[in-house]
């Protein structure tokens, strides 16, 4: 049986049909639509629709939690979509265990320099950002010192990249130099 997966405002029946339950209200249109981001849950039997959330409302981030994630795209040079890994709480680091989506837009790079996102990030690199949206997909900025890079691997043999100064890594294999925005106050390579 497969579940089905809605998003806030997405009709998940009619009135005439379902009545709302948990998570769920009617619009003017006799649409019931989901509340909340959710696998859809019908009882036949009552003739009643819900919306079960995928994650309790006390693991949503807030706004400046720090938190780590893994940098998966970066279409067009720009906007920067992060996995989201985990939490920071009072120093004490948490996995979270759903996935959640972090975009970083250019302005949120660098303190207002412009360039392209692949010049201070790579695809696989694991970064420390702070949120600055209340809702999924959460915006993050790194324009903090602290925030950016903790861990990234070489762009031409894989090997982990050793902090070498500043905004420079290198690789103890091949020797290759890249340059990332590098948190200043951790890397863990």
């Amino acid at each position: 049986m497969s579940k089905e997966v809605v998003a806030p405002g997405d009709v998940v029946g009619v009135a005439e049909e379902y009545l709302p339950g948990e998570n769920v209200e009617v619009d003017a249109d006799g649409k019931l639509r989901a509340q909340v981001m959710g696998v859809v849950i019908r009882n036949d039997k009552d003739h009643i629709i819900s919306v079960k959330p995928i994650r309790s409302s006390n693991l949503l981030l807030r706004v400046n939690d720090i938190v780590y994630g893994k940098v998966v795209a970066i279409p067009n040079d720009r906007v920067v979509i992060v996995k989201i890994i985990g939490v920071e709480n009072n120093g004490n680091k948490t996995l979270l265990k759903d996935d959640v989506t972090g975009i970083v837009p250019p302005s949120q790079l660098l303190n207002g320099k412009p360039g392209s996102a692949s010049e201070v990030l790579g695809i696989g690199d694991i970064i420390r950002a702070r949120v600055i949206s209340k809702d999924p997909p959460y915006t993050l900025t790194l324009r903090d010192a602290q925030l950016g890079v903790v861990y990234a691997r070489c762009p031409r043999c894989g090997h982990p990249l050793k902090w070498r100064s500043g905004e420079l890594l290198q690789c103890p294999n091949c020797g290759a130099v890249v340059r990332r925005k590098v948190s200043l106050v951790e890397y863990w390579a």
